[in-house]
This record gives C-alpha cells, structure tokens and sequence, in this order.
C-alpha cells in the first residue's frame, strides 16, 4: 500500500484513503505491540495489514468509505475487492412551467440554504396566463433551514402578491377576516 503512495496523484482531503490508513497503520502497529508486550502474541508486519485490510473491508461493507476517498487509488481499493459503482449521471428531466387559468396568476416560489443550517435565501415569480411575468423578487435570510427558506419564499410571495393586487378577491376577503379574528 505504501508503494503506492508515492505514484498516485496527491489529493488534500482529512477524508481520504491515504490519511485514513496511515493512523490504521500506527493504531494496529500499537495493538500489535501491546498483544506482544502483555499476553506474549509475537509481533509480526503481516498481522498488522491483515487488520488494516480487514478494518477496510469493514468500513466497506458498512458502506462508510466512499469512492471519493480512494480518488487516485481506485487501482489498489479493487486489488483488496473494494468494488465502488460508478455513479452514473441521471438524465436531465424536463420542467415546464404550466400556465394558470385566465384571469388568474401563478406563484413559483424556490428556498434554499447552503448547508442546514447555513446561509438561506428565497425567491419567486408571479406570471399570468400568458406567462408575463408581473412580480418576481429574491432576498437573503441570513442563517436558516431549507425548510424556513421554503416556507419563507412562499409567505412573502403571498404578501407581495396581496400588497400588488395580484391575489384573487376571495384570498384577500378570508385573510382580511382572519386579520379581525
């Protein structure tokens, strides 16, 4: 394994194989030495590959190595039996936007956050049937879920939307007699 440091690109991650196995390598070494120290175990180099190979084929199986933390050793996770599928890219699907009833305006709202929590922020459109666009907005939340950042963009595109008139009468009735409750 440790040949193979040397002729495999260098990649900066905490995550992959190359750190991993050296502290398997020094965490074994020590096992080692403490079997053969205190219960008279001999100490032998094979022993030591043989748990970081079966350590490895551990994590494998618990699906806890992935095949981003070989990237430059795939070669030598195969010559183990560590198999990685290939993620094979999706199709693009198509989205289309499907325009309201006459008379009527359509909000599309979209939130997001960069981690969760993490930075967040909304946005949305309101078209009308002939998909001319009569609003569209987008603001940053600060720190927040996806969730918060979903629902967020929704609230405010129903207030802006009341606030412009772009809301049917009866929606502006129901939350004007909810206001009063």
């Amino acid at each position: 394994m440790v040949h193979f440091w040397r002729y495999s690109t260098p990649f900066h991650s905490d995550l992959h194989i190359r750190m991993l196995i050296r502290f398997l390598i020094f965490w074994f070494t020590w096992m080692q030495r403490n079997a053969a120290k205190y219960r008279g175990v001999p100490f032998t180099i094979d022993g030591i590959i043989l748990e970081v190979q079966r350590h490895l084929r551990t994590l494998y199986a618990a699906r806890t190595l992935t095949s981003t933390q070989w990237k430059g050793d795939l070669h030598q996770a195969a010559v183990m039996g560590l198999i990685f599928r290939q993620q094979v890219p999706r199709a693009p699907s198509i989205v289309r936007w499907h325009a309201p009833s006459l008379s009527w305006f359509k909000l599309n709202t979209d939130g997001s956050s960069l981690g969760n929590p993490g930075l967040a922020g909304a946005a949305g459109i309101i078209r009308d049937s002939a998909g001319h666009v009569h609003l569209a907005y987008q603001f940053a939340l600060g720190t927040g879920t996806t969730v918060l950042a979903e629902l967020t963009a929704v609230w405010r595109g129903m207030e802006l939307a009341l606030t412009h008139g772009l809301a049917p009468w009866w929606w502006r009735w129901m939350l004007r007699r909810l206001s009063r409750s």
